[in-house]
Parts: structure tokens; C-alpha cells; sequence
């Protein structure tokens, strides 16, 4: 389900204005299969946060949806994952509730924490910041992902996360080993199709 995937398209409904129609554009902009969506809005509760994963997976013509830190909507919706933050819900109490096949992505912020969470059973990392970005502490850099990269096992996609607004910055992650790169602002404009 993740091997082409390229793009993490996260949202913030407050840019994107239509959620469903804002999935369907860039999803349909960008290869097949190299797209996955995480829906990341931290400020709905429960019942409008549900609604909004709806849209976006009817939205996303079969691109994997994983909804951020609420496992329980991620299940309710029957979404493909779900994204922990660094100090959310455990990755083994996660996959202890999740049926077979569940995804469960995290996000870190060293490589030593990456490895950590492929080791608890992550199937996705996301590790940054990369580059600099508002509020998000000191960049990493690329030789980051090189790093993790050689570290994880294979089957774990490293994803990089973190100040990737462009396709030469998207290219500097790839060349580095990540398989993937995520994105707000960026996923959310024409540069999502370049990211890819």
C-alpha cells in the first residue's frame, strides 16, 4: 500500500477551504499510488473530525487516508492508518487495537528515535524537521534521512517532514534515502505535483 507513495499530502482545512475538493485535486495532479493523505487537524473534536476524514477519503480515489493522533476516528472512519505524534498513544497499544493490516505512521524527531519506533512496529516514520520551518526547532538536515535510512529496515518508509516547500528540496530528500516527502503548504498548491 506504501510502495509508491511520494507525497504525504497533510491538511489544514484552513487553506485548503473545500477539504474533498482540495484531496481530489491534488491526488488526481499526482501520480498514481503517490499520494497518501494524513488528515491532521488537532483542533476538532471527535464528530466533526469523523466527518472531515469521510470527505477526505471519498475524495481520495483510493489513496491511503491516516488521520493524526485520534486512533479512534482513524478506526470509526475505516480509514487505512493512523499518524502518532512523538508523545502520543504508544506504537504497541496502537497496533494492539488495530486490525490486521492497519497502518500506524509517527512522527520523530532524531534518528535514534526513528529507530526506536520501526522497532516498536511502525510502519511509517516521519523524521524532521529537515529544514527550517516556523516553530518546529533546529533543522536536522539530509544527512538525517541518511542516517535513519541506513539504520531502519527496508520496510519501514522514511518519510521527510519539515521545511520541504520545493522540488529541489523534495530531490535533496530522495537522493538522502527518504521515500517520501510531507507537506502542508506545499501539498496544497501546484508545487505538490513537482514534490512528487
Amino acid at each position: 500500500m506504501l510502495g509508491a507513495v511520494r507525497v504525504v499530502l497533510i491538511t489544514d482545512r484552513h487553506a485548503m477551504g473545500d477539504v474533498g475538493a482540495a484531496v481530489a485535486r491534488a491526488v488526481a495532479a499526482l501520480p498514481a499510488g503517490a499520494a497518501l493523505v494524513q488528515v491532521r487537524e488537532k483542533d476538532l473534536d471527535g464528530g466533526p473530525l469523523l466527518a472531515l476524514v469521510r470527505a477526505a477519503m471519498a475524495a481520495a480515489a483510493g489513496a491511503p487516508v491516516m488521520v493524526n493522533d485520534r486512533l479512534d476516528v482513524a478506526l470509526a472512519a475505516g480509514a487505512a492508518g493512523v499518524h502518532l505524534p512523538e508523545h502520543g498513544l504508544a506504537i504497541a497499544e496502537a497496533r494492539a487495537l488495530a486490525p490486521p493490516g492497519f497502518l500506524i505512521g509517527c512522527s520523530r524527531h532524531t534518528v535514534q528515535a526513528a529507530v526506536a519506533a520501526a522497532s516498536a512496529g511502525a510502519d511509517l516514520v516521519q523524521l524532521g524537521p529537515i529544514f527550517d520551518t516556523p516553530g518546529k526547532g533546529p533543522p536536522l538536515g539530509v544527512a538525517a534521512l541518511r542516517d535513519a535510512r541506513a539504520a531502519l529496515p527496508a520496510h519501514v518508509r522514511l518519510v521527510a517532514v519539515g521545511g520541504i516547500s520545493d522540488a529541489a528540496r523534495a530531490a535533496a530528500c530522495r537522493a538522502a534515502g527518504a521515500d517520501a516527502v510531507a507537506a502542508i503548504r506545499a501539498a496544497w498548491q501546484a508545487s505538490a505535483v513537482a514534490l512528487a
